[in-house]
């Protein structure tokens, strides 16, 4: 299972957004059912070779539901709760060690504003998303952006001070923590 805080860094990335409190909620049974707690709140997980396969992670039809949503951030919100089980199921195929590479990778990631804005189109500085809308490249202001991004970044400044393999993977390449 992916850490929270893995599932936020992948979600800023892929909608401009970290959504920590909806994977916190989503893996709240793991509090009271351990590694067990995919039962409850991961129906795309347990869904994994009958209605998608690594292949076709998202068929269309899951797509027209989405679509078919009123507001675009509720159908923003639905797709980081199904991506959560895809990426959950990901990172069932990985080693100990192509875990800790991608969480130091994502990690990196969060740490570098300026990878956030130039490649994913997240300004986390000025708090704006790059959308394309009616096919017009604009920066979208977000205004909850910058306080949620310094959420995040103040909690995994805490996961790396007690993780000792992330703190090696810093120092290793170079990585200062901090703008």
């Amino acid at each position: 299972m992916a850490d929270a805080w893995a599932h936020t860094v992948i979600d800023l990335i892929a909608y401009g957004r970290p959504y920590f409190n909806l994977h916190k909620e989503k893996d709240k049974p793991h509090e009271f059912l351990g590694s067990r707690h995919r039962i409850v709140n991961h129906d795309w997980y347990q869904s994994y070779g009958r209605l998608w396969n690594f292949c076709e992670p998202f068929p269309s039809w899951i797509k027209d539901i989405l679509g078919n949503e009123e507001k675009a951030d509720k159908a923003e919100e639905q797709m980081a709760w199904i991506d959560h089980d895809y990426i959950d199921r990901i990172w069932d195929t990985l080693s100990d060690q192509e875990r800790r590479y991608r969480e130091g990778f994502f990690a990196w990631v969060l740490f570098s504003p300026k990878v956030l804005k130039d490649w994913a189109g997240v300004d986390v500085l000025n708090g704006k998303i790059q959308r394309i809308i009616k096919g017009r490249e604009v920066w979208e202001s977000c205004p909850g952006l910058k306080s949620e991004y310094k959420r995040l970044y103040n909690y995994i400044i805490s996961v790396i001070e007690y993780d000792k393999i992330l703190q090696n993977m810093f120092e290793r390449y170079g990585r200062r923590l901090g703008f």
